[in-house]
């Protein structure tokens, strides 16, 4: 047996050889891991940033989509819908303006628009909001009017 000394040690296959080094990573190893590590989680925090991002965009153009169709719906019920540009606020962050314009309806079977009990109205409904950086929702519709509901009113039910 060949006695063991720190100046000659063996490699395990006892062949004499340099001294055994401890196992471990060097310092440029540690470094370029920790370089990748970097990379990654910034990318990882880009990535996350963009879809916080996104999704209050999105909650945003939700809300704006809800105001525009309470607004839609009460066309008609609280006032009689007549052409031209009117403006308004939501609340404090969400501005409209609604244009209403009538549209000419031709009938190929020669009626005359003029005799039609209806009239038809091209409503365009513009949502604003944000200071720094304004954005918009367009919604349009079509809306029809009873002409002759004042004289159906007031002849009273049949």
């Amino acid at each position: 047996m060949i006695p063991y000394s720190d100046t000659a040690r063996r490699l395990p296959s006892g062949a004499p050889g340099r001294p055994h080094r401890q196992g471990g990573f060097t310092l440029i190893e540690v470094m370029a891991a920790f370089m990748v590590f970097a990379l990654l989680f910034g990318v990882l925090l880009q990535i996350l940033s963009t879809s916080v991002s996104n999704t209050r965009l999105a909650g945003d153009y939700t809300r704006a989509a809800l105001w525009a169709q309470s607004r839609l719906d009460m066309l008609g019920l609280e006032e009689m819908l007549e052409p031209g540009t009117t403006q308004g606020q939501f609340d404090d962050e969400f501005r409209w303006t609604m244009e209403v314009r009538e549209e000419l309806v031709i009938d190929d079977r020669g009626l005359d628009p003029l005799d039609m009990p209806v009239s038809l109205y091209h409503v365009t409904l513009t949502v604003e909001w944000g200071e720094t950086r304004r954005r918009e929702a367009v919604f349009e519709t079509l809306r029809s009017v009873d002409t002759h509901w004042e004289e159906r009113q007031l002849a009273g039910p049949r």
